[in-house]
């Protein structure tokens, strides 16, 4: 859909207030220095402006860091189940406040999810929620979306998108679901001018232009140099910096990585299954029956990451996993860059 409004900075706080009337609404808000996404009850919480990414990406609102995927009770001669499932039929969310790079994130996470496998605690989140995006006006040192093709801009994936024009905010609809809230809000919307829809593609232009200051490879370059590459002795330099600490997993936007168990009440008659996440830096993450572990060196972990991010997701699902962020960068302990990792290879 190509129809773009603009809502003016005050009517966005009455539309975010109408929309807790009716949804539970997930925000940006501030926390010390630092901007996370978390549920908000008042308008005024939402921190609209703010620069650069949040801490932690969108994916942990649709795909929990812990979740009780179902509660079980033995009975006489059977077993009851109880599914979370259940409880996530009723949802009814809105998501404010997603970077391009965040919506595409949670695309790639569809591809896996929903499309690959099924995971209906995923998918029930993922339909029950209502996007609603927010470009950048600056990139910060770490963007690299413009050369991942997951910014400025996003290729869908939401319900509205906002553009911060200074004075007011040009509103592109993207779906349906955008169009009614919309119409449901129409007061509070006006047209956008030929003007407004300019200063909108001027802004992604100069984001774009300022990202792509920096190098990278292009992203076809990529997966014959890794493929070639695959016993070079960079992943062991990069593997004795390494911490294995998995923080480039848990505030990545597409890693996915999880282990179940099952958590038994003390009566033994009672319990739960609990996912958590997991992450390919673990040295427990490749253990396998009998005690062995297959990935006991560090360089192989690194290397599996950067690989699956480049490599092994376009054989999975036809593109890369990576969109460019940079929150494992900029969160990084040990200073490893990903793109640097990726330009070395490719120029080796």
């Amino acid at each position: 859909m190509s129809k773009a409004l603009t809502l003016s900075r005050d009517s966005l706080i009455e539309f975010i207030g109408r929309l807790l009337e009716n949804f539970q609404v997930i925000a940006p808000v501030k926390n010390g220095e630092k901007v996370f996404f978390d549920l908000i009850s008042d308008p005024y919480k939402a921190v609209i402006e703010y620069e650069g990414h949040t801490m932690l990406p969108p994916k942990r609102f649709f795909f929990p860091e812990r979740e009780i995927l179902f509660t079980y009770e033995l009975k006489e001669r059977d077993v009851a189940i109880y599914d979370k499932c259940e409880e996530l039929e009723g949802l009814r969310r809105v998501f404010l406040g997603a970077r391009s790079c965040d919506i595409e994130g949670l695309k790639m996470l569809d591809k896996v999810l929903v499309g690959e496998f099924h995971d209906p605690y995923y998918k029930l989140r993922r339909e029950r929620t209502i996007i609603i995006g927010l470009a950048c006006n600056e990139p910060k040192e770490y963007c690299f979306c413009a050369y991942t093709g997951s910014g400025p801009y996003p290729s869908g994936g939401f319900d509205l998108f906002l553009t911060n024009l200074g004075d007011h905010y040009l509103v592109d609809i993207g779906s349906e679901r955008g169009e009614k809230l919309v119409k449901y809000n129409i007061d509070l919307f006006r047209g956008a001018s030929k003007s407004d829809l300019e200063k909108r593609d001027k802004i992604i232009r100069s984001v774009e232009s300022k990202i792509k200051e920096q190098s990278f490879p292009e992203i076809n370059t990529i997966y014959e140099a890794l493929i070639k590459n695959f016993n070079a002795d960079i992943w062991k330099e990069y593997g004795e910096l390494c911490l294995a600490c998995g923080k480039c997993n848990f505030v990545c936007p597409t890693c996915r990585c999880f282990d179940i168990f099952d958590d038994p009440n003390f009566d033994l008659k009672s319990g739960k299954r609990v996912r958590v996440w997991d992450s390919c830096h673990f040295l427990s993450f490749t253990r396998v029956a009998g005690g062995l572990v297959f990935r006991k060196e560090r360089p192989s972990r690194i290397k599996q990451r950067v690989y699956h991010k480049y490599c092994y997701s376009f054989d999975e699902i036809g593109s890369i996993s990576c969109t460019g962020c940079g929150r494992c960068i900029e969160l990084c302990p040990a200073r490893i860059d990903i793109r640097e990792i990726v330009r070395r290879v490719v120029e080796l």
